[in-house]
């Protein structure tokens, strides 16, 4: 089975999304292979949106409360304005190389969903790649260099012909889910 998810790290439809995913992926047994394709919400030279007391009043009524009823962990990161997410992206091109593209995913997803981290610094990311014994010098130095900028921003490219209204979409084996599930057990009748 090939999982395939557009997504922005500071969605967090997407990090709920994908852990709802990974939830039902676990009951059913099953390990697909997966393909990211990257959506930024604010890529440059648009403005980032700021964080405030709004945005912290839907979280809680909308985000907060779906994760908490799906038995998954969220905080509202206060990070301000919200992280780019173009060099995270970036990164993902490394940690594929090393097999690790869906560990880095959720790291990434984790490092600012649930540990209010700016995912948008070069020393966090380098971290969490340490962590996830992606050779640092290798991961800095290809930030650092930009070695996969064209690469990332071809692929920004490739994903802006595809045909979605939001973030997280996801497609199994191609075919794109409809409205993508939000329970567990949705998910487990799809895959």
């Amino acid at each position: 089975m090939k999982i395939t998810m557009i997504l922005d790290f500071v969605c967090p439809y997407c990090f709920v999304g994908e852990k709802i995913l990974e939830k039902a992926l676990k009951e059913k047994r099953i390990k697909p292979e997966y393909r990211f394709l990257p959506y930024e919400l604010s890529p440059e030279p648009n403005p980032q949106p700021v964080v405030n007391e709004s945005a912290r009043e839907y979280f809680k009524k909308n985000i907060e409360s779906w994760a908490k009823e799906e038995g998954i962990a969220i905080n509202f990161p206060t990070i301000s304005p919200k992280p780019r997410t173009a060099l995270a992206f970036e990164g993902l091109y490394t940690a594929e190389k090393y097999g690790k593209g869906i560990e880095y995913i959720r790291a990434i997803l984790e490092a600012y969903w649930i540990h209010n981290k700016n995912i948008g610094d070069l020393n966090v990311l380098v971290e969490i790649a340490e962590n996830l014994e992606i050779p640092k010098f290798e991961f800095e130095d290809s930030l650092l260099t930009s070695k996969y900028r064209e690469a990332h921003k071809k692929l920004n490219e490739e994903v802006s012909e595809y045909d979605f209204d939001v973030v997280p979409t996801f497609y199994i084996n191609d075919e794109q889910i409809a409205n993508f599930p939000r329970k567990i057990e949705d998910w487990i009748h799809k895959i």
